[in-house]
């Protein structure tokens, strides 16, 4: 008989954490991004690479309703048209499943799609009309209007965690003994060389997440790029809700079995593992590659000035419920936000009327 998926998981977890616990042993405490990379990249037993169970852990927007893919795909052609273009590419960072690029392929029409790429570390599935590119650098040159979508790819990405004490400002590591513990140390040589590029200002005791590789992504990313929109569906937060101590602890959690986990040093590689975007990092260094902010809303306010209401036309009451926790003001729409940038694109964007706007 064979082994269930518990078991088969609970295996690799156990294995995991040998691997782990060899490499503290010998080498010493890690950085939570040594860890992160490990614990969701890992090549045989990350999370990511056994691929995501939908519906697992926790859901995502193409999750709760395919009404979310196919309100942007509608949103894409919109844009498209404001610009004068027949034809467009899109490239979807983090694809996860496909779930999402089959909802927005759905919804337009085809004959305008130039290319449907998905940046996916770790994973190659086959879909039709769909390239997967394992990393940035990997990516073609795409000319002409050029739409990016982000959701919920910066959370995921490993990070450096690092704590205000005794005024100065210091790297939490990773260490083990006879289970896995914090311990301060001096900054890696990344998270000093980001911080000098975008310092922060922390209160006494004060934890925050720094991500050293959303600068070579971005770039990477740019460079690969003509005419363009981004469209980032994230969470997040500014300088301004750190200096009101906002996360005074640090933004990062676990996700099993539908539950949020604040400690996140344990079942290695069954969890995912994700933690908030500063905001105004991701703007200043997509700033820096010559992109324009045009603004940030809540998700709800976006989705419903795209037009999600027509998506929901002929929809059963259960379905329409489900499709609506997508516009919830009190839930996932609300908690999740959407900026969008522009580059050499000289139209205004639908859907983002009184917005938060780049200073």
């Amino acid at each position: 008989m064979g082994r269930s998926r518990s078991e088969l998981m609970s295996e690799a977890q156990r294995s995991l954490e040998e691997r782990l616990r060899a490499r503290i042993s010998e080498g010493g405490p890690i950085s939570y991004e040594e860890l992160i990379d490990v614990v969701l990249y890992d090549e045989e037993q990350g999370y990511y690479r056994r691929g995501k169970q939908e519906g697992v852990d926790y859901y995502t927007s193409p999750e709760v309703h395919p009404a979310f893919g196919r309100t942007i795909g509608r949103y894409l052609e919109r844009v498209a048209e404001l610009v004068r273009t027949d034809r467009f590419s899109i490239l979807e960072l983090g694809g996860g499943t496909g779930r999402l690029a089959r909802d927005i392929i759905s919804s337009i029409d085809t004959h305008r799609l130039t290319r449907y790429l998905i940046l996916e570390k770790g994973r190659r599935i086959s879909d039709d009309g769909v390239e997967w590119i394992e990393t940035p650098g990997q990516l073609p040159a795409l000319n002409g209007l050029t739409f990016v979508i982000a959701n919920e790819f910066f959370d995921a990405l490993a990070f450096h965690k690092i704590i205000m004490k005794d005024g100065n400002i210091r790297e939490i590591y990773v260490g083990c003994n006879h289970g896995f513990f914090e311990v301060p140390g001096p900054l890696t040589a990344d998270a000093a060389s980001f911080l000098r590029l975008l310092p922060l200002d922390l209160d006494e005791g004060q934890v925050c997440e720094v991500t050293t590789k959303t600068p070579a992504i971005i770039r990477d990313i740019t460079k690969a790029l003509d005419q363009s929109v981004f469209l980032i569906f994230d969470y997040g937060y500014h300088g301004d809700d750190l200096a009101w101590g906002r996360f005074a602890n640090g933004s990062a959690v676990g996700y099993r079995d539908m539950v949020m986990r604040a400690d996140i040093l344990t079942s290695m590689g069954g969890m995912d593992i994700t933690h908030h975007v500063n905001f105004d990092h991701l703007s200043a260094l997509l700033r820096g590659q010559g992109w324009k902010k045009v603004a940030e809303v809540p998700q709800y306010r976006f989705l419903f000035l795209a037009g999600i209401i027509d998506a929901l036309e002929g929809l059963g009451q259960e379905e329409r419920l489900r499709a609506k926790m997508l516009i919830d003001p009190h839930g996932l729409g609300s908690t999740l936000n959407v900026l969008a940038f522009t580059k050499d694109v000289a139209i205004e964007l639908p859907g983002f009327k009184k917005s938060r706007t780049a200073p």
